[in-house]
């Protein structure tokens, strides 16, 4: 591929007819959800550049150009003089420089300039919908540029019609290949950059060292990602609030007990909130509102037992897990009140019963289990010791960043798919979660600096790579 004289990376025209999907790819391909997509016909009215950067790297520049508007008669204004084969490429270049600045054939100008400057072609097609022969025209075009190309089949409403559609862009491009840009995985990423390298034989060690450097980049943001996850972890299970006791009033203490609790509630989640917000911007995605409510939660607080039902351990694996790990004295007290509702006794533990100190009261400490009652002149609204919340923040936190991982940068919606309860935490072996909860037990203790950060941090990316 002939580059421009001041270009040493790739450059790659993406061409085809308006609405096939050439912004989704070049939004995937540079990993930017910034890319301007629409179902609009005519959106992208002029090319524009797009980079695949590392750091101040361009590992890949991409051309977004507008579709072809009159392939056909630009066609047409080619054939009028009959050249050989190895003079069409020049009859092009004469194409563009005449119709620079008449005002007619805009879209085409703006689409094959890029392409006569030396950019590589990647031609995309809808899938979903029959071949006709209409493009033929565009195809032949591309073919008279001489330059490398690359056709992508976009299975937009489906693959109804990818056979026809092969057969016939084999007659005309280098090398073809299907490419969902909505759901394509990073391994699919690299597999088509992998492909640009054969297509340019010229570029292919750039293009293999920035496919090397793109996975060590990748894991680089797994680390960062797992760390990030463990720091929400520690500052959830220190996170405790205090304030001056109030006058012991039962009708106060029934006022104000529902207000602090949701308050002590919103705090956890805005924390969660700011950490799902840097693990989106670690993966590029920075059009994925993080607020929990944005991401199916909004059926519940942090705090709600049916969310912790979802998120975290089955009672009868928590009971196990907590007496293995030593941390099982609310679930002790849960059994003893025959667990009327799903760790009801646990959660108490964890919070209520920090409440009778923090409204100043003695009333409500007669009606707290024994196990609560040595907590209950403290003036300290958690921290919450309910060990299942370990595996309720793990697992909700894992579970939204793998779908930053699986999230396409095409995508438009704000809102990721992230299923509505996550296993993950279930299934892990009574060895595991033992283990698991004893690190946390730990980084509760040493803080972030200590040796449970590193293997919990460990642990949470490899995760984070199954």
């Amino acid at each position: 591929m002939r580059a421009s004289p001041m270009t040493e990376h790739p450059v790659f025209a993406v061409v085809g007819h308006p609405n096939k999907g050439k912004s989704s790819v070049v939004a995937t391909l540079t990993q930017n959800d910034e890319v301007e997509i629409s179902p609009v016909s005519g959106t992208t009215r002029a090319a524009q550049r797009f980079y695949l950067r590392l750091d101040a790297e361009i590992l890949l520049e991409l051309v977004d150009t507008p579709g072809f508007q009159r392939p056909a008669s630009c066609l047409d204004w080619l054939n009028q003089v009959q050249v050989s084969a190895d003079q069409k490429q020049l009859r092009v270049h004469d194409f563009v420089a005449n119709f620079s600045a008449s005002g007619q054939f805009t879209d085409e100008v703006e689409l094959l300039t890029p392409i006569m400057a030396g950019a590589g072609i990647i031609y995309v097609v809808d899938g979903s919908l029959p071949y006709s022969a209409e493009y033929e025209s565009e195809m032949e075009i591309l073919r008279w540029t001489g330059q490398p190309r690359l056709a992508l089949i976009n299975p937009i409403g489906g693959d109804d019609f990818v056979s026809d559609w092969d057969n016939a862009l084999n007659q005309y491009f280098s090398l073809v290949r299907v490419f969902d840009p909505l759901h394509a995985s990073f391994d699919q990423h690299l597999q088509l950059l992998n492909t640009f390298a054969q297509l340019t034989p010229a570029r292919r060690d750039r293009l293999e060292r920035a496919i090397a450097s793109l996975q060590k980049h990748r894991e680089v943001k797994l680390d960062q990602a797992a760390r990030v996850i463990v720091d929400l972890l520690y500052r959830l299970l220190v996170f405790s609030v205090s304030r001056p006791a109030l006058i012991d009033d039962n009708d106060k203490l029934s006022a104000i007990l529902p207000d602090e609790l949701k308050r002590f509630n919103k705090q956890l989640n805005a924390m969660e909130s700011e950490s799902r917000r840097q693990v989106e911007a670690l993966f590029g995605h920075h059009r994925v509102n993080a607020a929990i409510s944005r991401l199916a939660f909004e059926h519940g607080d942090l705090m709600d037992l049916e969310q912790w039902s979802l998120w975290g351990l089955e009672k009868r694996q928590l009971v196990l897990a907590s007496a293995g790990a030593g941390a099982a004295v609310g679930l002790i007290g849960d059994a003893a009140v025959g667990g009327h509702s799903l760790m009801l006794g646990t959660l108490g533990g964890g919070i209520i019963g920090g409440l009778s100190g923090w409204l100043g009261t003695d009333r409500l400490q007669d009606k707290l289990p024994r196990w609560l009652q040595e907590n209950a002149r403290k003036k300290v609204l958690g921290p919450v010791k309910d060990p299942n919340f370990v595996f309720v923040t793990l697992g909700r936190n894992l579970a939204h960043a793998r779908a930053m991982l699986k999230r396409s940068h095409a995508q438009r919606d704000d809102q990721a798919r992230i299923a509505d309860q996550d296993e993950s935490m279930r299934k892990l072996d009574a060895k595991e979660q033992i283990m698991v909860l004893k690190l946390a037990h730990r980084l509760r203790k040493q803080g972030l600096s200590g040796n449970a950060a590193r293997e919990l941090e460990t642990w949470v990316g490899k995760k984070l790579r199954m």
